[in-house]
């Protein structure tokens, strides 16, 4: 389902949560879904330049930062402990397939949403080290309602019932600042991953979070430092 990468950026939100006394109340997840199609190549291309993948085939699996954040939670978390996941799943053929992966990692979806635009995508480049790169098609992961907490029946009070409610960046900032204002009003810690998209975190969010969990990368562009050490 996810990267071991993913897996560990979704760990450590988690083990954030970890610290706190075992809740009966659900972990809630609002964010993105993709259809992950990864490509192997030795290097990636310099500007202008076609080059060939090291491996004939390209893969299609489930991800996009917001299910990697859900299923880890739910991975790490047990059968004890409640993940929703609350995202846009598109119409096309990836979609049941995305849906499926998420119900078999045992997240309620209950409070999802099937729009009329194709899924999430995100072009992966998997280099042999390791290292990746990759550009996410927003999809369906930009077809949130304007007014999300108004408009997603039941969402505000999946909001204020959550033992915690984990963000990234994939989908838009609105509904992120919705989501964390609802969820800082009702006392509930908001944890944001700073992966996604490359934009100024909105200044009325920040004061709203309870955790920022950038990667080294995240943490120089947000902060103009140096991160080597």
């Amino acid at each position: 389902m996810i990267s071991s990468a993913a897996c560990r950026l979704g760990a450590r939100a988690f083990r954030l949560l970890s610290t706190r006394p075992v809740s009966t109340r659900p972990i809630l997840v609002v964010g993105s879904v993709n259809a992950d199609i990864v490509v192997q190549v030795d290097r990636l291309p310099a500007a202008g330049e076609t080059t060939l993948s090291s491996d004939p085939q390209a893969r299609v699996i489930p991800g996009g930062k917001g299910a990697n954040q859900a299923v880890a939670a739910a991975r790490l978390a047990g059968p004890s402990q409640l993940v929703q996941f609350v995202c846009q799943l598109g119409n096309d053929g990836h979609a049941a397939m995305l849906e499926a992966a998420l119900e078999g990692n045992g997240l309620d979806l209950s409070g999802a949403d099937r729009v009329d635009s194709p899924s999430g995508q995100g072009l992966v480049f998997l280099q042999p080290d390791g290292a990746l790169s990759s550009v996410v098609v927003a999809g369906s992961n930009a077809a949130w309602p304007a007014q999300a907490i108004a408009q997603m029946p039941g969402l505000e009070s999946r909001v204020r019932s959550a033992a915690a409610v984990m963000l990234q960046r994939e989908v838009p900032e609105h509904v992120n600042a919705a989501v964390a204002a609802a969820a800082a009003s009702a006392g509930v810690p908001v944890l944001q991953d700073v992966g996604g998209e490359d934009r100024p975190i909105a200044s009325e969010l920040l004061p709203l979070l309870s955790y920022l969990l950038p990667n080294e990368t995240e943490l120089a562009r947000l902060s103009g430092m140096p991160t080597g050490t």
